[in-house]
């Protein structure tokens, strides 16, 4: 593959990835947040996070993804391209909705359908991925997942509540769905070679995964550290909000959160990890969530001031420690899946698990917080956070 063909490649990949969070991001930060400012109730909230399911139940599906396609579109565009159409299809109709409490019940559907699309894009993506790229060049792949994903997770979440402070939530919504036509415009006008159509290997097992040995511990330590990552980091919105800030700028701290976690988060979390392994990596990460969770909690139990500096602060922790954590905990998944023979399956088994912690524990957090009030929440994310360290200090050493 030439240069320019291989950067073409590389661009919509990068695209595919960055559109993919969209969806969860709207449904995990910017749907709760706004539906929260029109007087919904915090219980119905606490199942928003549920629409990102189908990144947890994905590896059910994986073979399929794998093995069916239609030769005249290609074996990956097979599913890209329809399951882009898709999510474009359901932001467009949020954008002609709206958000508000009278029309919830249709957005979160559509987010939902749009949330199954997209984890079902990313087993393809990946796949893609793995068959075009080497060397150096699966790095920056393996790059633009981790940091490309947050991106559209914050573009969405984030990004979406600061558009609607300026543009309305019509226009945020329309934009949303402008960045998923771009990379939908990239893989619809690429065609893949007949090299993309070679058989599929041998049909991976989950079982295969399950009875490896150091299996079970590397899919708690993700289960784990998805919690502590999330615990505090997605409660901290609702708790502004009630605290009086405007949607707007709780989408820029959020905002502000998404560049650290990519910026100093996964490319702090990659350095650390070239100077003092993945395991100290991981352990710095979660003590940062730690810290960034005793730090909202000292808020909401008014031990310190509710000023900006250190709601930010805390954000900034917060942030850091989830990218690094991330970063350092699929590190340790690769090397697994490396030694194996089914590295996908292996890999999206670990995915799966750190999926399942974070729609959890969103779901949970916000429940508890209904209940126990902010200080709680907060409270058990720092909980969690210490558990969390000593159990990954003891089954990954």
């Amino acid at each position: 593959m030439n240069r320019k063909a291989n950067g073409r490649l590389f661009l919509m990949v990068a695209a595919l990835y960055f559109s993919q969070g969209i969806p969860l991001g709207v449904a995990m930060e910017a749907l709760p947040t706004l539906l929260c400012r029109d007087g919904a109730d915090l219980h119905a909230l606490a199942w928003l996070p549920l629409v990102g399911l189908p990144w947890v139940l994905k590896f059910l599906w994986a073979p399929a993804v794998d093995n069916r396609w239609h030769p005249a579109m290609g074996r990956r565009r097979s599913w890209i391209v329809p399951m882009q159409a898709m999510v474009l299809a359901c932001l467009s109709g949020v954008a002609l909705l709206g958000i508000s409490t009278a029309h919830a019940a249709w957005v979160v559907a559509l987010m939902a359908v749009a949330s199954l699309a997209s984890a079902t894009q990313d087993i393809a993506t990946d796949g893609l991925a793995a068959e075009r790229f080497e060397g150096q060049a699966l790095a920056r792949a393996n790059a633009a997942q981790v940091g490309g994903t947050m991106m559209g997770f914050f573009f969405g979440g984030p990004g979406c509540l600061i558009m609607t402070g300026y543009i309305g939530q019509t226009g945020a919504a329309a934009a949303l769905a402008a960045a998923v036509a771009f990379s939908l415009f990239l893989a619809a006008t690429w065609r893949e070679t007949d090299a993309a159509m070679a058989p599929a290997r041998p049909r991976a097992t989950l079982s295969g995964f399950i009875r490896r040995p150091g299996a079970w511990a590397l899919a708690a330590a993700a289960f784990l550290s998805a919690m502590t990552a999330v615990a505090g980091y997605g409660l901290s919105r609702l708790f502004l909000v009630d605290a009086g800030w405007q949607v707007e700028d709780v989408g820029r701290i959020g905002m502000a959160g998404g560049v650290i976690t990519v910026l100093l988060g996964c490319g702090g979390g990659a350095w650390l990890i070239g100077r003092l392994g993945a395991r100290v990596a991981l352990a710095l990460g979660l003590a940062a969530s730690a810290v960034a969770a005793l730090g909202w909690m000292a808020q909401a139990l008014d031990w310190a001031p509710r000023q900006v500096g250190l709601a930010y602060a805390s954000q900034a922790l917060g942030s850091f420690g989830a990218g690094a954590a991330s970063v350092a905990l699929m590190t340790l998944a690769m090397r697994f899946a490396r030694r194996g023979v089914q590295a996908g399956t292996d890999m999206t088994a670990v995915q799966s698990a750190r999926d399942l912690g974070e729609i959890l524990t969103s779901s949970l957090m916000t429940g508890l917080a209904a209940y126990a009030g902010y200080a709680g929440g907060f409270a058990a994310g720092l909980a969690v956070a210490v558990v969390t360290l000593a159990f990954t200090a003891k089954a990954l050493a």
